[in-house]
């Protein structure tokens, strides 16, 4: 593929997404580096070779395929260096206007200025469908589905980012929670489910208030909870069958842990959501 520059701004969207593309960019083997602001957000999907990135004073080795971010008017510092000659680049330009809404959806996060994409096909298959539709992106409707193409892109880069490794606590708790997510209807004792790790229950807590950030009573409530609002809406069973179903003695008590949790009484949230067909 050669190298090519695509601009998309003054074309209009007939079904606006919110996330405009303003230009589409690829350099197959880009061998300078970028030492200059923008004035506009970008993303730079590097999809092979290497070298380094550094954003606000910290430096990223780049490993491809991973994604980095250039912020309006942020000192930017990036591309090849002695550790590769070149380096392979797809880029996405949206206007500095547009990053509410990519920080609305997760995918603008200085705290997060790059990532590694370790789960690489579904970024890959969605670059392609990008790549077949830049050719007409002149024709009536095609820059709306170029948007909403370009923003699944990113999607699926961050849905294969690589996580580090887990430590051994992490990994614990990974188990634990995966042991209550799959066997949520059973009242579970965390002290004795700690003891069978390992830890200790202050610091079974310790770890996983860490890692899960919701106590882990509330946690297994809030799973039978889910499952209430799905017998709810896909079930024609009463509230008393339901609360019966998730292992609640009383129908009364389980109506107004539902109602505490979800915000409104089950008979409501049955009504509000129910498909009528």
């Amino acid at each position: 593929m050669d190298d090519f520059t695509t601009h998309l701004a003054p074309f209009p969207r007939r079904l606006p997404s919110g996330l405009p593309v303003q230009s589409i960019g690829y350099a197959r083997h880009k061998t300078s580096r970028v030492t200059y602001p923008f004035s506009t957000f970008n993303f730079s999907i590097i999809l092979s070779g290497g070298g380094s990135y550094v954003f606000q004073g910290r430096r990223y080795r780049i490993e491809p395929p991973c994604v980095i971010t250039q912020w309006p008017d942020e000192p930017m510092d990036y591309g090849p260096d002695h550790t590769s000659p070149y380096w392979e680049e797809l880029f996405l330009i949206y206007p500095a206007t547009a990053i509410d809404g990519l920080r609305a959806r997760g995918l603008a996060l200085e705290r997060k200025p790059m990532w590694p994409v370790r789960r690489a096909t579904p970024m890959r298959e969605q670059l392609a469908l990008l790549l077949r539709l830049l050719p007409d992106a002149t024709e009536d409707g095609v820059p709306d589905r170029i948007d909403r193409a370009c923003e699944l892109l990113i999607v699926e880069s961050r849905l294969g980012e690589s996580r580090p490794p887990m430590g051994r606590d992490e990994a614990l708790i990974r188990d634990i929670r995966e042991h209550v997510r799959t066997h949520f209807l059973e009242r579970h004792d965390f002290n004795a489910l700690a003891h069978q790790h390992g830890l200790s229950p202050t610091t079974f807590r310790r770890y996983w208030e860490r890692y899960v950030h919701t106590p882990p009573a509330r946690y297994a409530m809030q799973l039978r909870m889910r499952e209430a609002c799905r017998l709810l809406v896909e079930t024609n069973h009463t509230v008393a069958e339901i609360a019966h179903a998730l292992n609640f003695e009383d129908p009364l008590y389980f109506s107004r842990r539902f109602s505490a949790a979800i915000g409104v009484p089950a008979t409501t949230y049955r009504h509000r959501h129910r498909v009528h067909t």
